[in-house]
């Protein structure tokens, strides 16, 4: 079930593939304007030309909704940091750090959260009759 009631503590676990670890991380539910702000600036024309640009925004918009991650997720020199105020280990810079040292994780919390939505349904469970044209691909 999905719950529509707007959360600033939705949790998504990442598999870390730098650090062999499962990577816990809060983020925001999203508001309308950002997820259009968001597929605006992903795709959009230049001229005759349809850019994509799935870095900038994700990384632009991951930061945005992110709202921290669990206790010993990340760490600077050897020493953990936390997203949380009332920790001991707490960073003020910890989103300036994530950007910098950490894109992957943003960009990907970006990608799941405004573009996760699939139809489920496979393209092996679309059927083509006798008379289907071939689709070619843009020039």
């Amino acid at each position: 079930m999905r719950d529509l009631k707007k959360d600033d503590r939705n949790k998504l676990v990442l598999d870390d593939t730098l650090s062999g670890t499962q990577i816990g991380v809060f983020y925001a539910t999203p508001t309308t304007s950002q997820v259009k702000s968001y597929r605006q600036q992903s795709i959009r024309r230049k001229g005759n030309k349809v850019v994509v640009d799935n870095f900038d925004p994700a990384l632009k918009f991951g930061l945005e909704i992110l709202t921290g991650f669990e206790e010993g997720a990340f760490g600077y020199d050897g020493q953990p940091i936390s997203a949380d105020p009332a920790s001991p280990h707490y960073r003020e810079d910890w989103k300036n750090l994530l950007k910098e040292t950490a894109a992957d994780i943003v960009t990907t919390v970006a990608h799941i959260v405004f573009d996760g939505i699939r139809s489920g349904q496979s393209a092996d469970d679309v059927e083509f009759g006798e008379e289907a044209e071939e689709i070619v691909p843009l020039g």
